[in-house]
């Protein structure tokens, strides 16, 4: 078939429970010219040999084990692996729909300067059926149902807005929408990445734990544009043992380290876009959550008001327009 448009990586470790409807939603693309990059972290519960047996019928599959560094070296080793000119994340546990590659590559072709394209996302459950709130209480409090269902949807700049036709944003759009405090995409399974978008940032960090993707996607969208495609067709499983459900406070400092420096090559790319009190105004989320006390909470508020005030005199007709 000659070399494959997209390269998917398949990161595993013990997913045997979910790897037959992961695998399934592979082989009933409607688009074919793809390879699957198993990376296997030495599994013990039967995902070697599975997948050992769909590559013995499918070359479209090449195998690796990898050392159990974590999911994030693992990607990076993928990536280096990887071949296609796009690149799409397929974690074990998650699946999507048969038009996925297809819709998302004819996103592409309808924007061709995007280097990333995302759709919606299908909630399911540990059987593969849709999840709905109910099936969250006793595991997860009534917000943290609502802020976990709610991002279904990627996040627009105009808060409740819904867009329901396929829609552009230049970088750094969704890079600056991740400084609200909350995710612009809930997972990298609903993303295909351009690969010399993926070339053009650095490999994911590996010793940050799980806000390594948060990082990485920073980075990302501060260089690429995205397309969006407001259809759910990748499926995101919730079987309450993400890593990405559990607040951790304690990466906080980290994530403004990782927003003031993404700030700064924004900055240092497009000098004219974000003056030095609107950056400092894209930090404050941060710097809200961080407060260890009221009074310092109401500080950062207080803070943000005076900023806002001065974006309003400084660029009055920008400010109107955001």
């Amino acid at each position: 078939m000659g070399r494959p448009l997209v390269s998917i990586l398949l990161p595993s470790l013990n997913a045997y429970q979910f790897l037959h409807a992961r695998i399934e939603s592979l082989l009933t693309q409607s688009f074919s010219n793809w390879e699957a990059i198993v990376l296997d972290s030495h599994s013990s519960d039967g995902s070697w040999e599975f997948f050992k047996s769909i590559a013995s019928t499918d070359s479209r599959f090449r195998l690796y084990q990898v050392p159990r560094d974590g999911l994030y070296a693992a990607l990076n080793r993928g990536t280096q692996l990887a071949s296609g000119e796009f690149l799409h994340i397929a974690t074990c546990d998650d699946t999507m729909a048969p038009e996925f590659l297809t819709d998302m590559l004819k996103a592409y072709a309808q924007c061709p300067g995007a280097g990333i394209a995302v759709c919606d996302l299908l909630f399911i459950d540990r059987n593969g059926d849709e999840l709905s709130p109910a099936d969250l209480i006793g595991h997860l409090t009534v917000r943290a149902t609502k802020d976990l269902l709610s991002l279904d949807t990627v996040r627009t700049s105009v808060p409740g807005e819904i867009c329901r036709h396929l829609n552009y944003r230049p970088a750094p759009h969704d890079c600056l929408l991740h400084f609200a405090g909350r995710s612009v995409y809930c997972s990298l399974t609903q993303l295909v990445v351009r690969m010399s978008s993926v070339k053009a940032v650095a490999p994911f960090e590996t010793k940050i734990g799980s806000i390594a993707d948060y990082e990485w996607l920073l980075r990302l969208t501060a260089h690429a544009g995205s397309v969006h495609l407001p259809r759910k067709l990748a499926m995101w499983r919730y079987h309450g043992n993400q890593l990405s459900l559990h607040r951790d406070d304690s990466r906080l400092g980290s994530m403004r380290v990782m927003g003031k420096r993404t700030l700064r090559g924004i900055c240092e790319r497009q000098p004219r876009l974000l003056t030095r009190n609107d950056c400092e105004a894209l930090l404050l989320p941060y710097k809200i959550l961080m407060a260890r006390s009221a009074i310092g909470r109401v500080y950062r508020w207080f803070e943000a008001a005076i900023r806002l005030l001065w974006m309003v005199f400084d660029r009055p007709a920008a400010t109107a327009v955001e």
